[in-house]
């Protein structure tokens, strides 16, 4: 088993915590920038055009919905139980599976209490 090189492991992860602070800054500040935008452009009520830029428009509020997988699964199941296979399987065949690649988790250490 090849050993871990905890120094640079640190260094990497302490550099990686710096650049996460200045993203969290910098997201802070478009979120400022874009709130006196969104002030100047609403009381135009249409797509304004800023040339260099382009068109900007507040869009509507609006609701998604979606489908909660384990609650899903747990009609599925309630149906096969109930006798009624046949439109489990209905429903089950209208889900599809989504591909992630593997990716680097880190799992912070929680503070002693």
């Amino acid at each position: 088993m090849p050993t871990i090189d905890q120094q640079a492991l640190r260094s990497l992860l302490s550099d990686r915590a710096e650049a996460l602070d200045q993203i969290a800054h910098l997201t802070a500040e478009v979120k400022q920038l874009e709130a006196r935008i969104s002030e100047l452009i609403a009381p135009a009520d249409r797509p304004v055009r800023v040339p260099g830029f382009g068109t900007l428009r507040i869009t509507a509020p609006s609701v998604s919905q979606r489908v909660d997988p384990d609650a899903l699964r747990q009609l599925i199941q309630s149906l096969r139980e109930t006798g009624q296979g046949q439109l489990a399987d209905e429903i089950a065949a209208c889900t599809k599976p989504s591909y992630r690649d593997g990716s680097l988790r880190i799992t912070p250490e929680k503070p002693a209490a």
